[in-house]
């Protein structure tokens, strides 16, 4: 009989823990592989009150908290550090960790894995602190879904500051992203070509001690330096190298100066990231090659030139112990399929309009050494998409996936949930077809704040490690509460959400044909026209559907101002981010507040009531100035504001008009109707 209990007892017991899951007031982000709540107490923060390492030559860099914490025993319960190959996960990230009321123990292979696991630990204890709960006893495993995780620091058109980079560099660190590809340009100061560096570009010494301070942190630091094509930053100075003399966006590539002058950027640019296993050479987007008679001597097509420059610089990059990476758009494009790779049709219509001829016949072409940088910024599901990835998969290519975290067309803010979604389709399709790594971009064309492109950042963060542990909202409500302290059962960022919609209303608010596009800045497109005060109510009869959405704008503003002081009002860090939103929001409320105001004026019909309404339109104009000094003062904490004199703009198609204005990240490229409509504060 008793042991008919004691067996009762125990399936109970294991029944009950086997249906317990960690509290939700515990937030991992990324989402660990595997907790298993265990028997015991668990333990508070600060009762974790020292660290012991099997190793106490190499305890690798820890968070905030930990950092605080001495290296021999005192009073309290240690956090031990230990490398060891037993019950520890196999990849050389991963880690096992055991909390009870004794202390808690970190297991890995190498250190990298310790680092990861001290990682989550420290979110524990931030948790455990906020909001004053016990970390309950716990095994977890934990490693990464895709080994190679990057996010892309686009400086193409500004420059923060070197402490700024630092910080981003922690924070990288924190949510388990370990690489960086920088799109670099001109704002590297080269030795060996300086014309090209931008005055006020980043030195090789000063890259290097940021590469080393990442590398610490198991990131990895990778120059891109465009090549071939994107190339405005170089031949604006070398108009001898254009493939086209009335454009600085190609080079030739039948010239050999061609070649001498990239090798030189290359060398300069290995140089000032030394820890990379890679070199990104760019290669996208060519408009036109083949042109010139250098090109047409040859007798090669467009696209045997593009591969020819490719082979060229692959060989250049292996010859320097570096695995090339390259955007991979033209040859897809050469080949044909282009159009079907980002079709959204059917499995059955792509398959019946697949031709892939051209591309098989030249496949000699394509280098094995390359990996080819697969960039999908919207559903990398589509049938269209993984039939090319089967492509390169069946060719024997290697293969990067290049998401998107800020994608260029889209003015000072991310999209719908920061694109998280996206990610986490294409690093799910990453991990299932063991590419190379996962790259998110960020564009910063539009002008964004890094501040409002982190949440897309940090979706990579989440899902390159974990690409199936949570569903958007989930990661949206872990997100708030991983860097700004919220409790998970508020929702103080509900306004973010709104922040996105009000952004597709600011676009083209003030926009009556055609479309502005901050990439490329000198699309066609007219204003709206001003009222006729001779002919009250005829404007507003034209421009009603934009006065009505204008009226819904208005009130969504409020309700974000409105969201956004209250959770000012409870977090515990990260404020600036928020400050950073609600210059953001004051921006996008202008062309709201100015079509409000004209249409005020238009439906007015006393003389002494349109000078009310005039001197309101006026108010608005002069406020315009006002926010966009608040704007710049908000950004330049963190960014520089203005281009350094003797700085030459390029001339390209992209024509960017944000890299030409001083200040010139802000509004030039954005807001050009907004600048001109100031001119009816003079009627």
């Amino acid at each position: 009989m008793k042991k008919i209990l004691l067996l009762l007892c125990l399936c109970l017991f294991i029944e009950e823990v086997a249906s317990r899951e960690l509290d939700k007031t515990f937030q991992l982000l990324p989402q660990p592989q595997s907790i298993e709540l265990t028997y015991g107490k668990g333990i508070n923060y600060w009762e974790l009150s020292y660290i012991l390492s099997s190793d106490t030559t190499s305890i690798p860099i820890l968070g905030d908290m930990l950092n605080k914490l001495p290296r021999c025993p005192r009073k309290g319960k240690p956090i031990r550090l230990q490398l060891t190959s037993q019950h520890v996960p196999a990849s050389p990230e991963g880690y096992m960790m055991e909390i009870n009321d004794k202390g808690a123990c970190i297991s890995a292979r190498p250190m990298t894995g310790i680092f990861y696991g001290c990682q989550t630990l420290e979110q524990l204890m931030e948790d455990s602190r906020d909001f004053n709960i016990l970390i309950p006893a716990m095994l977890i495993i934990d490693y990464p879904a895709i080994s190679y995780r990057a996010v892309h620091f686009d400086v193409k058109h500004h420059l923060d500051r070197m402490e700024y980079y630092y910080q981003e560099i922690d924070k990288l660190a924190r949510y388990k992203i370990n690489a960086v590809i920088w799109e670099l340009e001109d704002k590297l100061r080269y030795t060996r070509r300086p014309e090209i560096g931008a005055p006020n570009a980043i030195s090789k010494q000063e890259m290097q001690a940021l590469c080393r301070y990442a590398k610490e942190r198991n990131i990895e630091i990778t120059p891109l330096v465009q090549g071939l094509g994107h190339a405005g930053f170089i031949l604006k100075h070398h108009w001898e190298l254009r493939e086209n003399p009335d454009s600085d966006w190609e080079f030739c590539p039948s010239d050999p100066r061609t070649y001498d002058l990239q090798f030189d950027l290359y060398r300069d640019a290995i140089e000032a990231m030394p820890y990379s296993k890679y070199l990104h050479i760019g290669g996208d987007e060519i408009t036109a090659i083949g042109i010139d008679q250098r090109c047409k001597a040859t007798g090669k097509t467009p696209f045997e030139l593009q591969m020819i420059w490719l082979k060229k610089v692959c060989d250049f990059a292996t010859a320097h112990n570096r695995i090339p990476i390259f955007w991979d758009d033209m040859p897809l494009k050469y080949g044909g399929v282009w159009d079907l790779v980002n079709s959204n049709e059917t499995q059955d219509e792509i398959a019946a309009k697949w031709n892939d001829k051209k591309l098989n016949e030249s496949i000699k072409l394509f280098p094995k050494e390359c990996v080819y940088m697969r960039w999908n910024y919207k559903d990398a599901t589509q049938p269209g998409h993984q039939r090319i990835l089967q492509w390169y998969h069946d060719k024997g290519l290697k293969v990067m996936g290049a998401t998107a975290a800020s994608c260029g067309s889209s003015p000072f803010i991310p999209r719908e949930n920061s694109l998280a979604g996206y990610i986490k389709r294409f690093s799910k399709l990453v991990a299932q077809n063991q590419l190379e790594g996962i790259l998110a971009t960020a564009w910063d064309d539009g002008s964004p704040h890094s501040e409002t492109v982190w949440r897309g950042y940090i979706a990579q963060g989440e899902y390159g490690w974990n690409p199936t542990a949570r569903t958007v909202e989930a990661f949206k409500a872990a997100h708030a509460q991983r860097e700004f302290g919220f409790h998970p059962n508020d929702n103080h960022m509900a306004f973010l959400d709104e922040l996105e919609q009000e952004a597709f209303f600011f676009d083209d608010a003030l926009v009556n044909s055609g479309r502005r596009n901050p990439a490329w800045g000198t699309t066609d497109f007219t204003l709206i026209s001003l009222p006729d005060p001779d002919a009250p109510g005829a404007w507003s009869r034209t421009y009603q559907q934009k006065i009505a959405q204008a009226k819904v704008e208005q009130k969504r503003y409020e309700k974000i101002c409105q969201g956004i002081k209250e959770a000012k009002q409870h977090a515990l860090r990260n404020r600036y981010t928020l400050e950073v939103y609600e210059q953001t929001n004051h921006l996008f409320n202008f062309p709201v507040r100015l079509i409000l105001a004209l249409h005020n004026y238009d439906i007015t019909i006393h003389e002494q009531d349109k000078q009310t309404a005039l001197q309101q339109i006026n108010e608005v104009c002069n406020d315009f100035q006002t926010m966009r000094k608040q704007l710049e003062e908000t950004y330049s904490q963190t960014r520089f504001m203005e281009q350094p004199d003797g700085y030459i703009a390029d001339q390209n198609h992209h024509n960017h008009l944000a890299a030409k204005s001083l200040p010139f990240p802000f509004v030039s490229a954005v807001l050009p109707a907004s600048v001109c409509i100031l001119g009816i504060c003079t009627f």
